[in-house]
């Protein structure tokens, strides 16, 4: 979140002399502090908005996505992911998972076990509770997920498995060869004799190839049916679970509290601003034995093309008679006219003038509150 703590670069007192560098610096630092405010405004608003919308998805719901990039609160479940510290950073979820694993209705497994299972069916459904160090390893779901027909069967991996494959082979009946079926076939070829009938000889070879039992078979290196890879998730946590206990609607309101109050901060300090800037103006003028001019009016017109500085090229003659080449100017323009960027930092003392200088003509008159001239 943006700094919104105002700090004044210099502090000025009643009856010293004030350098318009460190009047400048602290209206700086105000235009600064202005800028986070308002950042730290529209944050605020982008965090009650986020409040309001969040999903409904309830703690240990799972999910596909299609975005690799694991969702507020969420977990991913083909990692075998282990959340470190959870049961001090998740203590509702950490309180639930342990509770159903000893009410039997999820399995926890030691780290033994976990690997055990990995190793035996490629994934694992159940949990491992490191109680010592309060970790807690996810589950790791790399394969498929299946429904179940009674609770007993939640979290339990299940084997592969196959349709059975069958065929038959009978003895050799004379000329015709073997009898086969189901898998099962053979290859005929003449001159090698295995038993002798009119007619010739020949030899059976007997073939086994399971996609004539059923086309499933052969048609990929593993246990594969159509399938689609998508990103699996775990929902530990997020504002229906963690924050439901603190009411959300509390939430948004002090927020919303907390904005308004930032907000008079903020008037507050725009009128302690002026004041201060009444001061210091006073201060300037009445600590400075010098020329001193107070609220010096320069009109639209007085402002003419001037090539003496290029990003200025703008320039007002200001009448001040005391003036003369040798004399150094202190031009204190108004807040929004310091702040507006359209006013150079320096100015110029010639016989009888100040020149002043400006990147455009302004829109309207401007009151300069004062000039010094030492």
């Amino acid at each position: 979140m943006a700094d919104t703590y105002l700090t004044y670069p210099y502090e000025f007192q009643g009856g010293r002399k004030a350098v318009a560098s460190q009047v400048n610096a602290n209206f700086e630092a105000v235009k600064q502090f202005a800028n986070g405010v308002n950042v730290t405004i529209d944050e605020l608003k982008n965090a009650i908005s986020d409040l309001k919308n969040k999903s409904s998805r309830e703690m240990l719901d799972v999910f596909f996505s299609f975005s690799s990039t694991a969702p507020v609160g969420a977990y991913p479940l083909w990692t075998g992911e282990t959340i470190l510290y959870c049961k001090n950073l998740y203590p509702q979820f950490w309180k639930k998972i342990n509770n159903m694993i000893k009410l039997g209705s999820l399995i926890g497994v030691t780290s033994e076990e976990y690997e055990e299972r990995l190793e035996k069916y490629g994934q694992c459904g159940a949990f491992y509770i490191d109680e010592l160090n309060g970790h807690l390893r996810l589950p790791k779901i790399t394969r498929f997920i299946s429904s179940i027909t009674e609770t007993a069967e939640l979290a339990k991996e299940e084997s592969a498995g196959l349709p059975n494959i069958t065929g038959g082979l009978s003895t050799v009946v004379g000329y015709g060869g073997l009898g086969r079926s189901g898998a099962f076939s053979d290859t005929t070829s003449g001159g090698l004799a295995i038993a002798y009938h009119q007619g010739g000889t020949f030899a059976m070879y007997p073939n086994f190839n399971a996609s004539k039992s059923n086309e499933i078979y052969g048609a990929s290196e593993t246990v594969q049916p159509p399938a689609v890879h998508l990103c699996l998730y775990l929902q530990v946590a997020n504002n229906n679970i963690e924050l439901s206990e603190l009411d959300v609607h509390a939430i948004v309101t002090e927020l919303e509290v907390s904005l308004e109050r930032l907000k008079k901060q903020y008037e507050d300090y725009e009128t302690e601003l002026n004041r201060l800037y009444g001061n210091i103006k006073d201060d300037i003028i009445d600590s400075t034995p010098i020329i001193k001019v107070k609220d010096y009016r320069v009109g639209v017109e007085d402002f003419i093309k001037n090539n003496l500085y290029e990003e200025y090229p703008y320039c007002a003659s200001l009448s001040v008679p005391e003036s003369n080449e040798k004399m150094v100017p202190t031009v204190n323009f108004g807040i929004n006219e310091a702040q507006s960027g359209n006013f150079a930092p320096i100015a110029e003392c010639k016989e009888g003038v100040v020149e002043i200088y400006a990147k455009e003509e302004p829109e309207t008159e401007i009151i300069i509150p004062s000039i010094v001239l030492e």
